[in-house]
C-alpha cells in the first residue's frame, strides 16, 4: 500500500478558500485524473461537497463524523484510521481538505504537490513539507507552477552494524576540485560549500572551475553515502575513514544532513567503491 496526498500549494501555503480551490490550472487538473484514476480518493465532507460527485473511474471515501451523512457512490468513514483500513492494501489519495492532510501527512508515502508560484488568499492550508522528513525525486517546472513528486525519508539510523549494512555508495560522473574563494561566483552550485575565517571552500567539478578562472587543488572524484545516518549517529565516519586508509586512499569526508559525501583521489575511485563495498558487509 502507498498512500500519496495530492494538492496544488501555494508559496504561502494555501490550497483553499470559502470551500474551494485557492488555484485552478487545465494542466494541473489532467496531472491529478492521470494519477488518481483507478485508485480511491479519501477526502473530507466539504472537500466532497465543493466536488459535488464522485469522479469517475475512483473510489471515493469521505471521512465525516456525521453518523447520518449519506451521498450516492460513495463510502463514508467516521475517522482516518477507518478510511485508511478500507483501502489496506491498496495504492490510495489523500485529496483534501486541511484538516484530512493535517492528520494524514504523518502516515503519507508520498506527496505530489503542484507548487504554486504565488501568494494566495485563502482559509485552508497544507501542511509543511519538512526537508528532513521528505525528499524532492521529481520537478517539472511549467510556466508559473512545477510538478513536484516526493517520498518519505527513512528513518535516520544511529547503530554502527545497521549503517554499515545500509550503506549504499554512489560514484558521481566527473572530476571535482577544491576551490578557495572570497566570493561565491555568480551562477556557481558547488557540490560543497564551507565559510571558513580565511575564505570559503568550494567543492566544483574541475571544468567549471577551469571555465571560471578559479584555481583548484586535490582532483578527486564524489562518493555519496547513501544511508539514513541520524546527524548524532557515532562511528560511521570512522569506519569509512578507517577502511580506506587501510587500503592506502586519502580521503576527505563531509557530513551533511541528509547523507555523508566522500571525495577520493581521481584514480582510486574504484579501489574506494571496492572497499566501501566489503565495508558494507563488515559486522565489527
Amino acid at each position: 500500500m502507498t498512500l500519496t496526498l495530492i494538492a496544488a500549494v501555494a508559496e504561502n501555503g494555501v490550497i483553499g478558500a470559502n470551500g474551494e480551490l485557492a488555484w485552478r490550472n487545465s494542466d494541473d487538473l489532467r496531472r491529478f485524473k492521470s494519477l488518481t484514476t483507478g485508485h480511491p480518493l479519501v477526502m473530507g465532507r466539504r472537500t466532497y461537497e465543493s466536488i459535488g460527485r464522485p469522479l469517475p473511474g475512483r473510489r471515493t471515501i469521505v471521512v465525516t463524523r456525521s453518523r447520518d451523512w449519506t451521498a450516492a457512490g460513495v463510502e463514508v468513514a467516521h475517522s482516518i484510521p477507518e478510511a485508511l483500513t478500507l483501502v489496506e492494501g491498496l495504492d490510495a489519495f489523500i485529496v483534501g481538505g486541511g484538516d484530512i492532510y493535517a492528520q494524514t501527512m504523518e502516515v503519507a508515502d508520498r506527496l505530489e504537490i503542484t507548487h504554486v508560484q504565488l501568494h494566495l488568499p485563502g482559509d485552508t492550508y497544507f501542511p509543511a513539507i519538512a526537508p528532513a522528513n521528505w525528499e524532492r525525486i521529481r520537478v517539472d517546472h511549467r510556466d508559473g507552477f512545477a510538478f513536484a513528486s516526493y517520498r518519505r525519508r527513512p528513518l535516520p539510523v544511529t547503530d554502527l552494524p545497521e549503517l554499515l549494512g545500509a550503506l549504499a555508495p554512489e560514484l558521481h560522473p566527473g572530476e571535482y576540485v577544491y576551490c578557495t574563494v572570497e566570493t561565491v561566483p555568480a551562477g556557481v552550485d558547488p557540490v560543497v560549500m564551507v565559510a571558513e575565517s580565511e575564505g570559503i571552500t568550494l567543492v566544483l567539478p574541475k571544468e567549471q572551475a577551469e571555465q571560471l578562472g578559479i584555481a583548484g587543488i586535490f582532483p578527486c572524484v564524489w562518493i555519496t553515502l547513501r544511508v539514513p545516518s541520524a546527524l548524532h549517529a557515532v562511528g560511521l565516519t570512522a569506519a569509512v575513514s578507517t577502511a580506506l586508509t587501510s587500503d592506502g586512499i586519502s580521503a576527505n569526508i563531509i557530513a551533511g544532513y541528509h547523507h555523508d559525501h566522500l571525495f577520493v583521489p581521481v584514480d582510486r575511485a574504484g579501489d574506494s567503491m571496492a572497499a566501501l563495498g566489503a565495508l558494507a558487509h563488515t559486522r565489527p
